[in-house]
């Protein structure tokens, strides 16, 4: 039997990945870009779709009867309605730990610009070129920092949050994780508000659920110094974004550097682009994941979990007709 796979957005790749194919009996058909409003005709005779970043919801599925099964190029599950796959029988496969390098070493980036500021006095000389800013024997313009022997608290504990403490440890820094309401025991582990108390950079490296969702808000970021940072390559929801801009307008925070936001893709009316200006701020597109090895693994892995349906799906037919 022949499959017919429908990738929705191959515009989602950088032009040095490599896509492979499935190693199985099929047709295949890709698309740039899948509107919502495109998606029940671009999946109208699919069995199995192939998507990075298109949202696959219960009104779009229930009008798809052909559909087998999901591969996400992703980490989590959260842009399909798995509940309803689940209760169909339609098989939903993500490549958790795919980023954990490379999400970590962008997180460590930003904490590495906030503290060091190499970046803000590349503009500032930039500027002073320009003739917009005074030439000087010696610039103080920007807060030099080290990161060793500062405390790092990371929310979440995952091959992510593992890795961003391995890498920051072999700079000296002190981590900690937070404990999620005493559920996790250890000496690395301490309360939420323990770890805002002490803390010199907050990194979020969890998921975002019910539980997580605005965890760090204004009340929270007042029990943090104020000269602590805030980095975020999580999820946007964990953090309130109006309690950050405040907090970071109002010099309550020492920096804050975000490659997530709640709404995503980035419109130029987000609020959080009243920061842009400023050398302590940092905005990314959600791009930690994308590294060139990143994601030629992921889309590696994407199509070989097709690949690894396929041929599960081949064997259980071949045991009932037995």
């Amino acid at each position: 039997m022949s499959e017919h796979i429908v990738f929705l957005d191959d515009d989602g790749l950088a032009p040095s990945t490599r896509l492979k194919r499935p190693d199985c009996n099929h047709t295949w058909q890709q698309f740039a870009y899948t509107h919502p409003e495109q998606v029940l005709e671009h999946l109208q005779d699919a069995t199995v779709a192939l998507t990075c970043s298109v949202p696959l919801r219960e009104e779009h599925l229930r009008q798809l009867p052909k559909l087998k099964m999901i591969s996400l190029a992703l980490t989590g599950r959260d842009i399909v309605d798995v509940d309803y796959c689940e209760a169909h029988g339609i098989q939903v496969s993500s490549v958790p730990g795919y980023a954990a390098n490379t999400v970590a070493e962008h997180s460590l980036a930003m904490i590495l610009e906030l503290f060091r500021r190499p970046a803000a006095f590349t503009r500032l000389m930039r500027q002073v070129h320009a003739g917009s800013k005074p030439q000087q024997n010696i610039y103080f313009n920007h807060r030099i920092r080290d990161v060793r022997d500062k405390q790092l608290a990371i929310i979440g504990s995952g091959p992510i949050a593992v890795r961003l403490a391995h890498l920051a440890r072999a700079l000296g820094m002190q981590v900690l994780f937070e404990d999620r309401g005493g559920k996790r025991q250890g000496p690395d582990y301490r309360p939420l508000a323990e770890l805002l108390q002490i803390c010199d950079v907050l990194s979020i490296n969890c998921p975002l659920t019910p539980e997580t969702h605005n965890l760090i808000d204004a009340p929270r970021l007042a029990l943090m110094k104020p000269d602590a940072v805030v980095v975020n390559t999580g999820r946007g929801g964990v953090v309130n974004e109006a309690a950050l801009i405040d907090a970071l307008l109002h010099e309550r925070l020492g920096g804050v550097a975000l490659d997530v936001v709640e709404h995503e893709p980035l419109h130029p009316s987000n609020p959080l682009f009243q920061l842009i200006e400023r050398d302590d701020f940092l905005l990314n597109p959600h791009i930690a994941w994308s590294s060139e090895d990143a994601m030629q693994q992921l889309m590696d892995s994407a199509v070989d979990n097709i690949t690894d349906f396929v041929a599960r799906q081949d064997s259980e037919q071949r045991i009932r007709r037995a």
